[in-house]
């Protein structure tokens, strides 16, 4: 019979965890990881005189496959251009037709294909969720902008509506390319963060890596970048008006929106979080051209700003219309 002391038994628990563990972890066949051979005095071969050197032994022997099979899952983890999850695919994509010359001849892209039901977010979310962001990694003196967000649809989730995206999503951001870039190729890195959401929400994210050929044309995803760019807001070149604040509401009118929009109703997109009533329908109506519109703000609104960019969007429209409005009142 062992007689062991409280300190012995967690230490010969730990060493059964460690066993443990490497089972759990032993890398699949083709790493080179391979379990040390005892050394000497290491095996056990029943004798209590050597009981303790067993152990050692076993638990060294385990945690050399456990660190083993550790770094064979970070280099099997490596970054691509793909990330998938049981809810949305994401892919990391490029678009340089002319190759990468000085100024801003790249464009980069996180695709985001969801699953039946689920959606991610525009850059005002809606009454919950959160904006997808973009972390760019990107050799010294390339230049990434801001996302160019296409025109959101809205999402109603019981009292609350969101503002967001479903299907096939392009979050497209424009590159400029530095005078003087000589490199064969570009490795671009991604990390992007994402709220995907149905019934319940899944907070998300993915390392991205992607080299891009400097003197060749990258036009593989040329349709799908001319479908993110035939869906973002127009910019508004009718007559700017300003917006009055009118009690608990907001009193919009508009000259100069397209014309294949007269007669039909208009959704109103703030791209400031908190100042509009989201759930509240507008109360427009058209009146010899322009639109005219009472839009309720939220009676817990967290900002009064003096002008409000907001993207206007007529029925069974594609693409919107971004409009600044100055506010009154």
């Amino acid at each position: 019979m062992v007689c062991m002391n409280s300190s012995t038994r967690e230490y010969f628990q730990a060493v059964s965890r460690t066993r443990e563990l490497s089972t759990l972890l032993r890398p699949p066949p083709g790493t080179g990881c391979t379990q040390p051979a005892p050394r000497e005095g290491e095996e056990n071969g029943g004798q209590p005189g050597v009981f303790l050197r067993g152990w050692i032994g076993q638990a060294r022997r385990a945690g050399a496959v456990v660190a083993c099979g550790l770094a064979a899952a970070v280099l099997h983890a490596a970054p691509g251009p793909v990330v998938t999850t049981e809810q949305v695919r994401a892919e990391l994509v490029a678009h340089a037709p002319a190759g990468l010359r000085a100024g801003p001849s790249l464009w980069l892209g996180l695709r985001i294909d969801h699953q039946p039901g689920w959606h991610t977010y525009w850059k005002n979310p809606g009454d919950s969720g959160l904006p997808t962001s973009l972390q760019w990694s990107l050799p010294a003196g390339f230049a990434a902008g801001e996302i160019v967000w296409p025109t959101p649809r809205a999402l109603p989730l019981g009292a609350l509506v969101n503002f967001g995206y479903e299907g096939t999503l392009l979050l497209p951001v424009q590159v400029t390319v530095p005078a003087g870039f000589e490199g064969t190729s570009l490795p671009v890195r991604l990390k992007a963060e994402w709220l995907v959401c149905k019934d319940v929400c899944i907070p998300e994210e993915g390392e991205f890596a992607l080299d891009i050929p400097a003197r060749a044309a990258t036009v593989a995803q040329a349709p799908l970048f001319a479908a993110a760019q035939s869906s973002q807001p127009m910019a508004f070149d009718g007559v700017p008006q300003e917006a009055q604040v009118d009690g608990a509401g907001l009193s919009v009118r508009l000259s100069g929106l397209p014309a294949d929009w007269q007669g039909r109703p208009v959704r109103f997109f703030p791209e400031v979080a908190g100042v509009i009533d989201n759930a509240a329908p507008a109360e427009g109506r058209w009146e010899n051209g322009q639109w005219q519109a009472r839009i309720a703000l939220s009676a817990q609104r967290s900002a009064s700003p003096e002008q409000l960019p907001v993207v206007l969007v007529g029925a069974n429209a594609a693409a919107g219309v971004r409009v600044v409005l100055p506010i009154r009142g």
